[in-house]
């Protein structure tokens, strides 16, 4: 099944200088593996950087909704049943955004809602201002079916969780490790078996076969009448999974191409890393500067963008030539007349 109309190249790393709604309906059903979605915030503001600008003013929520939902409804056609999407907002309107987005994709096929802490002050709190300051976007991830890819992410451990359970050093190999329980937790009714071990009777964690492998690689330790505990060494693991709360991107991970609204490189290679695998195909319907392009190029991912705004579009290929990907901008029925077009969003 052909992703692309019949003028581009399936190989190319494609731009398309349109209304994302507009590049939706080009594109065949079930045919990306993820979608990052970046759209205006709903701030009220009329953004200029650098000449790159757009207008994120709207009558009401209603209209910004509006709006939004048959180009939600549209990414949720093009998604493969293992594929994802990430919605990008902040407290303007991501709560509106949720229940929308709930009755579009399925409330149950809801992941998370992540918190990135993108900067540790801001200015809208100011002498005589009375709420708390705001430094947090919300990015809300939602499945297309229960066999969606899922790539775990680890981050590594702080450093008082490692004094304080990888307490134990190995004697002749100094390796750190900590203790585990081993045990089955909610016993019988959870299915863990029970049986005895090593003098002891419970309801474990493996069945007595794995137990006694474990045992005789010496990764269990035990002592006359205490329960078994399993050893875990510090350096087999991956690290700490990766939580909903993301506070290790900061603001000078963005690259030096000043947009409006951009966001930092790490950010979208980490999204892409846990929700697509190589050579998988990534649809950013609000490109701006190229961000999500840069990323997915760095990590041999397939990517089809889409920008309302001529500039921003001619900037993320130039931005992506220089990393060396062949780069194509397909050009749609669009008034350039306009700088500042309207919802222009430039990521």
């Amino acid at each position: 099944m052909r992703i692309f109309d019949s003028s581009v190249g399936s190989d190319d790393y494609v731009i398309y200088n349109e209304d994302c709604l507009q590049t939706s309906k080009r594109l065949a059903a079930s045919t990306i593996d993820l979608i990052y979605v970046d759209p205006p915030f709903f701030t009220g503001r009329l953004y200029d950087v650098n000449g790159f600008g757009f207008s994120d003013k709207w009558i009401d929520t209603e209209e910004y909704l509006n709006w939004i939902r048959p180009r939600l409804a549209a990414f949720k056609r093009l998604l493969k049943l293992t594929g994802s999407v990430y919605i990008h907002c902040d407290w303007h309107i991501s709560h509106y955004l949720k229940v929308l987005a709930d009755s579009i994709f399925g409330r149950s096929n809801f992941l998370n809602e992540i918190v990135w802490k993108r900067q540790s002050a801001h200015n809208d709190v100011q002498q005589g201002s009375r709420h708390f300051g705001r430094i947090h976007d919300t990015i809300l991830v939602y499945r297309r079916s229960a066999n969606y890819i899922w790539n775990q992410l680890y981050t590594e451990y702080e450093s008082q969780y490692l004094e304080r359970t990888y307490r134990y050093v190995e004697t002749g190999t100094n390796r750190k490790y900590a203790l585990g329980d081993l045990t089955g937790p909610g016993g019988i009714g959870k299915g863990n078996p029970l049986y005895d071990f090593l003098g002891v009777r419970r309801c474990w964690r493996y069945s007595r076969e794995r137990m006694q492998e474990l045992l005789d690689e010496g990764k269990i330790v035990s002592k006359k009448g205490r329960v078994p505990m399993l050893i875990r060494y510090l350096d087999e693991m991956k690290g700490k999974p990766l939580q909903d709360v993301w506070t290790d991107i900061k603001l000078e991970h963005y690259a030096k191409i000043k947009f409006p609204t951009q966001k930092p490189e790490v950010l979208l290679e980490r999204i892409v890393s846990t929700s697509s695998n190589p050579q998988q195909m990534v649809y950013d319907p609000f490109a701006g500067s190229g961000t999500s392009g840069a990323a997915c190029f760095g990590l041999s991912r397939k990517w089809i963008g889409s920008d309302i705004s001529k500039k921003a579009c001619e900037l993320a290929s130039a931005r992506l030539e220089a990393l060396g990907c062949k780069t194509r901008i397909c050009s749609g029925n669009i008034d350039q007349s306009n700088q500042f077009s309207p919802h222009q969003r430039t990521g």
